[in-house]
């Protein structure tokens, strides 16, 4: 078995792995304890050290095409920026209070670094957009073979992670766990595609 089927056979165990744990996320809501899922808990710091890693990796592994290298570098940017957006761009280093599904940040409103934060997002958001559309060939990958299986299990985690969100199967303790589990699973999906594209020339 030469390298990139082996590569293709390991990249579809873990898209089997990834869709037993969306289906082991029903049960385990009701097993594990409503602390794991609070703003800042062990749930949403795995979720960011999952994106800073998968960037980090996507950066170290990149393709060997030039078109394709550039890419990735702005799907690593991509999962940098997302894990800044779990962090609430700061906000969850200024608790105010606890409650009962955890604890309260400031509001963005009222956050003493938003502006910074703004001219930073905004900086960041114009550098990406240059890159996809001086160095990216959108049309070539649009055109290339697509990871519909990762885009189905994606799609899956999101419209599981929304339903969590607003409590609709478990109600809002269970369902806020059932959120985070599916939104862990989610970004854990995204170094797939990303590196289903490596491969692309």
């Amino acid at each position: 078995m030469n390298s990139t089927k082996l590569q293709y056979r390991i990249y579809k165990i873990y898209l089997g792995a990834l869709f037993a744990a969306i289906i082991l996320s029903l049960p385990l809501v009701f097993v594990l304890p409503v602390e794991i899922s609070f703003e800042n808990g062990f749930l949403e710091n795995t979720q960011v050290a999952v994106l800073i890693l998968s960037a980090l990796l996507i950066l170290i592994f990149c393709s060997e095409s030039a078109q394709m290298r550039w890419f990735q570098r702005l799907f690593a940017a991509g999962l940098f920026l997302m894990a800044l957006r779990e962090l609430s761009w700061g906000r969850v280093f200024f608790p105010l209070e606890v409650e009962k599904l955890g604890p309260v940040f400031v509001s963005m409103a009222d956050y003493e670094y938003r502006i910074p934060v703004y001219i930073f997002l905004a900086t960041y958001s114009a550098a990406m957009i240059f890159i996809l559309v001086r160095f990216v060939s959108v049309k070539k990958i649009l055109l290339s073979p697509q990871p519909l299986a990762a885009f189905a299990l994606m799609i899956m985690a999101v419209i599981l992670s929304y339903v969590g969100e607003h409590g609709w199967l478990f109600g809002k303790m269970h369902g806020q766990i059932f959120e985070e589990i599916n939104e862990l699973i989610l970004y854990l999906i995204l170094p797939a595609i990303s590196f289903y594209y490596r491969n692309l020339t």
